[in-house]
């Protein structure tokens, strides 16, 4: 094999690593899988939320023990179905390092339908570690647009559990 078509090859390689690394992302929060989506992230890393919509206050997360935290107290299932969904991912690799944009939205059940609760975008930063894999060295969703009259999503594990359990009761009619 050429030396050409071997780094074209460990690029494609790399490229497709660093997809499942976003797509793990999405998938991990969705489920409620704290330990699998805190390790998309390195040791250090930063989740670094920014927005152009008035009324919401930007915020950052540091570091893999406030990471796990942070998911930790995110809505999951089955107190909130939610679907973090990304769409014309661009990734820049140089070396062991890369640079990704990528459009997002959320889908979310609200009231026993589907709706779009959130839309913009990421501007990711990613390394790949000793082990093989590609970890956001930060990520910075940046908001474009939410819905303003739904609980949160980021601390709102507790509120989504108690109005689950609240529905539960009154569809059984206890």
């Amino acid at each position: 094999m050429s030396d050409d078509l071997l780094a074209r090859v460990e690029a494609l390689e790399a490229e497709r690593d660093i997809l499942d690394t976003m797509y793990r992302y999405a998938h991990t929060i969705d489920i409620g899988d704290s330990d699998g989506w805190a390790d998309c992230f390195t040791e250090d890393g930063v989740f670094n939320v920014t927005t152009r919509v008035d009324g919401y206050e930007p915020y950052v997360v540091s570091g893999r023990a406030q990471l796990r935290d942070f998911v930790e107290h995110h809505t999951r299932p089955p107190a909130l179905w939610h679907k973090h969904m990304i769409v014309e991912p661009r990734i820049t690799i140089d070396g062991d390092t890369a640079t990704g944009e990528t459009y997002f939205l959320v889908l979310m059940d609200h009231e026993d339908r589907p709706i779009v609760r959130v839309f913009g975008r990421y501007l990711d930063k990613l390394r790949r570690e000793s082990d093989g894999r590609w970890r956001f060295v930060e990520r910075q969703p940046y908001l474009e647009s939410i819905r303003p009259d739904l609980p949160p999503f980021a601390n709102g594990r507790e509120a989504a559990e108690r109005a689950y359990a609240e529905r539960s009761q009154a569809r059984s009619g206890a």
